[in-house]
């Protein structure tokens, strides 16, 4: 007789490991409280005032997987009836009119990461991606990174009020200490990139504020060109290092500061633009053209208007500078 072959140690090791764990990952994916962390995402940005549906809720090769997402700005207001009706991921909801034209994400992924530890998310949105961290032990870390989206697609038109074509990256990477055990804004460190390519507003409707005022304005076809921006942030004030546009419509050059709040609505920009606008892009733009024409010249290049923005992000002011900025 043939003698008995024995299966090596090591084998046998390795193929009940991989048992183990080819049984566990089955067994996660089968046994995960889906419904359960669906109506937690769903509550939370009902919390916000947002209506949050999601098409499935599955492991994926990115962590675990959200397809066909939708978020829309409840017009409104959320009530107990509409929160209940998208916690419990209802077959028939209310359209647009009741839960606000939503913005299109085909997908969102969240997994662990271990450096910083926390979490890292992938969405696939606007023909793009927006990708990141968020995590650390005492300080929070984030880290995010637009790649190629195109804002003229994912119905952010509807979502928004402006009709936007081009190209836009970016990158943000800001580190948050903790105060009374929360992540303070206003004393954050990091940086702000941000490069659109041939950015064109081709229309659209929003609130312009006009010497202080919030004044709804229908928005006439601006190209803005390519857009090249950085800010460096220290211990929560923002100094502009670059923010400049060209196109054939304009050319702005910024500077200046902005104090960053508890909240971003809250926080305070101080800075200075030197705008040219060609004599018949002023035209189209009408009556907020006119006002444009109000502006002082600049002292060092009369071919540019000077203009200040102060106040809040929630509660802009956009008008004449206090004095001549010294811009270079």
């Amino acid at each position: 007789m043939a003698a008995e072959t024995k299966t090596a140690r090591w084998k046998l090791a390795l193929g009940y490991g991989a048992f183990s764990l080819v049984a566990f990952v089955l067994c996660l994916c089968l046994t995960f409280p889906y419904d359960s962390l669906r109506r937690r995402a769903v509550d939370a940005a009902a919390d916000a005032g947002y209506a949050l549906r999601i098409g499935s809720l599955r492991p994926g090769l990115r962590g675990l997987t959200a397809t066909n997402v939708r978020i829309s700005k409840v017009p409104n207001g959320m009530t107990p009836e509409l929160q209940s009706m998208l916690a419990s991921n209802a077959a028939m909801l209310p359209g647009p009119e009741e839960l606000g034209e939503p913005l299109n994400l085909d997908s969102v992924a969240v997994r662990p990461a271990l450096l910083p530890l926390g979490v890292a998310f992938h969405a696939n949105l606007l023909g793009g991606s927006v990708s990141g961290n968020v995590g650390g032990l005492s300080d929070v870390q984030v880290a995010v990174t637009l790649s190629n989206l195109d804002p003229s697609a994912g119905n952010l038109k509807a979502f928004s009020g402006v009709d936007l074509a081009g190209k836009l990256n970016g990158t943000l990477n800001l580190t948050l200490p903790k105060t009374r055990g929360q992540p303070d804004l206003s004393q954050a460190n990091g940086q702000l990139a941000l490069d659109t390519k041939e950015l064109i507003i081709q229309g659209g409707n929003v609130m312009v504020p006009m010497y202080g005022t919030p004044t709804p304005m229908d928005l006439p076809r601006i190209a803005l060109g390519n857009i090249d921006a950085r800010i460096k942030i220290e211990k929560g004030l923002g100094t502009v290092e670059t923010l400049q546009a060209k196109s054939d419509d304009l050319e702005i050059q910024g500077s200046g500061t902005v104090k960053l709040g508890q909240r971003l609505d809250v926080s305070q920009p101080d800075m200075d633009f030197k705008l040219r606008a060609e004599a018949e892009f002023v035209k189209r733009l009408g009556l907020i053209g006119a006002g444009l024409t109000i502006l002082p010249t600049d002292k060092a290049d009369p071919k540019f208007r000077v203009a200040h923005l102060g106040g809040f992000f929630n509660r802009p002011n956009f008008g004449p500078p206090r004095q001549q900025p010294n811009m270079r």
